[in-house]
């Protein structure tokens, strides 16, 4: 059975000893590349671990009317250890070991529900254009293009992250910019915080939390306020030495019940085996964590606009997902692939928290998402 436990200080141990498990905050010191993931070939430089290592930070803002999703996602990795800068720097070429991505991928993308009308802005970089932070307590995320910038100042010792984005009007996709402040308190609000083994050796590290969330988005020349009362904030930041094969299922929503409750779901099914003990699936009522058993999916994946049904073995969680639309992307290289689905629509069902309280939920808008890779 999962259990919440003390956060180290490090995630792998100078002994390269790797604490796996669920931990009751996020690590201060997430230093993933001392992992010992080729424990068995002597010599492996650290370059080659870097290349295996992918790293994202997402955000999902919801509100009634509308859904926002954000992301900045290295696929390559500088070798060495990382090194914050001062937040107030301004980019700079790409050094080795400073926490840039040699490869990088971003895209903020805008749903309007009451119009049904969807804008996407993304962008592929090389070169030092991205950068990935190496812990949330006091880093940053960025990525720049021209035309396009987002930047996440990660300041969990003084409880919120600060959102920024702006991108200029492009093919005819209106403008879009914004600045959001997600309050993600560790005094009030327990985050999901596991570290699971792909194997012995190589880590599956994932952070992600539902907060309240305020600020302001534009899109073209409408603007539309956040409000931390009424809306909300999905993160989910992952760092993983993915295989050269794999594939993953992913649900979350989170909204507030006719009693005012703020409920949210995380549910993943992966290239884990172990998944009962070792798995990201939980929910959270008023901020606070019930972790749950191994999840599992059934929708077409020749059709991802089908309804989906997502359940956990320990019976905890049984929906039914209902998609109005999707973002989807395929990509096939021969050696390299990536099939990926993320439709976004309404959620309804049941779920029971770790006291045996039950809560019903009744079109909780959020997303889902199937991805195949081979990298």
């Amino acid at each position: 059975m999962r259990t919440l436990r003390a956060t180290p200080e490090r995630l792998v141990e100078k002994d390269g000893t790797i604490n796996f498990g669920s931990f009751r905050h996020p690590f201060k010191d997430l230093n993933i590349l001392d992992s010992p993931i080729y424990s068995n070939m002597k010599g492996v430089p650290r370059l080659w671990k870097s290349f295996r290592l992918k790293e994202w930070q997402h955000f999902g803002i919801i509100t009634p009317r509308h859904y926002l999703g954000m992301v900045i996602f290295a696929v390559l990795r500088a070798a060495g250890r990382q090194h914050p800068q001062p937040p107030h720097e301004a980019a700079r070429p790409l050094r080795v070991g400073d926490g840039r991505s040699v490869k990088a991928v971003s895209f903020v993308y805008f749903y309007d529900r009451e119009r049904n009308k969807r804008y996407e802005h993304s962008r592929q970089a090389q070169g030092g254009a991205a950068r990935i932070a190496r812990q949330l307590y006091s880093d940053y995320c960025a990525f720049s293009r021209r035309g396009y910038s987002m930047r996440y100042e990660n300041r969990l010792e003084e409880g919120y992250h600060l959102l920024n984005f702006s991108a200029e009007e492009r093919k005819g996709i209106p403008a879009m910019r914004g600045e959001l402040k997600v309050l993600e308190d560790l005094y009030k609000l327990e985050p999901l915080v596991q570290v699971s083994p792909i194997k012995p050796g190589r880590p599956f590290y994932t952070h992600k939390v539902a907060a309240p969330v305020e600020g302001w988005v534009k899109v073209g020349n409408e603007e539309f306020e956040v409000s931390k009362e009424r809306d909300l904030a999905l993160m989910d930041e992952q760092k993983t030495f993915y295989p050269y094969r794999s594939f993953w299922e992913w649900a979350t929503s989170a909204g507030y019940d006719e009693r005012g409750r703020m409920i949210a779901f995380n549910l993943c099914r992966n290239m884990i085996i172990e998944d009962s003990e070792h798995n990201e699936n939980c929910i959270w009522v008023d901020g606070q964590i019930t972790l749950l058993g191994a999840a599992r999916f059934q929708f077409d994946p020749h059709d991802h606009l089908k309804p989906w049904e997502m359940k956990t073995l320990d019976q905890r969680v049984k929906l039914e997902f209902a998609p109005l639309g999707e973002r989807a992307e395929r990509i096939n290289l021969g050696l390299a692939l990536s099939d990926f689905h993320q439709p976004f629509g309404f959620y309804s069902g049941k779920l029971e928290d770790k006291d045996g309280q039950n809560y019903s939920i009744d079109k909780f808008f959020g997303v889902a998402e199937s991805h195949i890779t081979r990298y």
